[in-house]
């Protein structure tokens, strides 16, 4: 595959992901104003740019998108690379693709090579390593609407943040923080991201996990209070895509010296 065409990929799942919020971030214009100037800098077809956030679409529940078709290699090594970031982490990447694709860069390079076409041949296989779905988190949403479970109180939505957790609610001067998982049946395990994992820690029993079983179906909800407790999860490493700040020793030694 094209390295433009893996980069638009990229931009493609911010798209879908984020949806109103991305296009305003880009600040292109109306929808089709905004793929027409993604396929001019990346040099393809605005429509490929649509059919791409298409692809990914189904994942977040924004539109219907390409619901029938299932995701090839490619397409879940960028949402298994991504969906650890926040909004404003994946913006960066997004703002940096569509600025610097014609000039050498290392980090785009890597984002390039980061993904392995190679699979796409269908011999490969790829997990979708999804950690909420929106299915769950919108259940849980018209649930507490309904019965103010776990807590009474005002219900702030922080999915886009990378806080550790899906959900605030405020209630006096008591904050609670809610983590959505979703499991399609009634079995199954849940995965935290390591974000998750060091949150539920650090805030204990002020954590809670809404587990929403049997999604698709008949969902049923039950709250797990203080998982870091309770929980005794197996560690495991995965390949994603972080974003580090670096300071060099010039820099160290002018603010020392200074």
């Amino acid at each position: 595959m094209d390295g433009n065409h893996i980069l638009g990929l990229y931009v493609s799942y911010y798209l879908a992901r984020f949806d109103k919020i991305a296009y305003k971030n880009l600040n292109y214009g109306n929808r089709r104003q905004t793929h027409r100037e993604i396929g001019r800098i990346l040099s393809v077809n605005p429509n490929t740019v649509q059919n791409w956030r298409d692809e990914f679409d189904p994942l977040f529940g924004n539109r219907v998108g390409w619901y029938q078709r299932p995701l090839s290699p490619t397409r879940v090594q960028v949402c298994n690379a991504l969906n650890d970031l926040s909004e404003p982490e994946i913006k960066l990447i997004v703002k940096k693709i569509l600025k610097y694709k014609d000039v050498y860069d290392e980090e785009l390079y890597s984002l390039i090579h980061f993904i392995d076409d190679r699979f796409d041949d269908k011999k490969g296989k790829f997990v979708l390593r999804v950690p909420t779905g929106i299915k769950a988190e919108l259940f849980f949403m018209n649930y507490f609407e309904k019965y103010k479970e776990p807590h009474d109180g005002k219900l702030i939505d922080t999915r886009a943040f990378g806080c550790g957790y899906d959900f605030e609610i405020i209630s006096n001067d008591c904050t609670f923080y809610i983590e959505v998982k979703g499991l399609s049946s009634f079995s199954g395990g849940i995965l935290f991201t390591n974000k998750e994992w060091k949150t539920s820690m650090e805030k204990r029993n002020k954590y809670y996990v809404a587990l929403i079983s049997n999604v698709n179906a008949e969902p049923e909800i039950n709250f797990i209070m203080n998982p870091y407790k309770v929980f005794n999860p197996k560690e495991n490493f995965v390949k994603t895509i972080q974003i580090n700040w670096s300071v060099s020793m010039g820099q160290i030694k002018k603010i020392i010296n200074d």
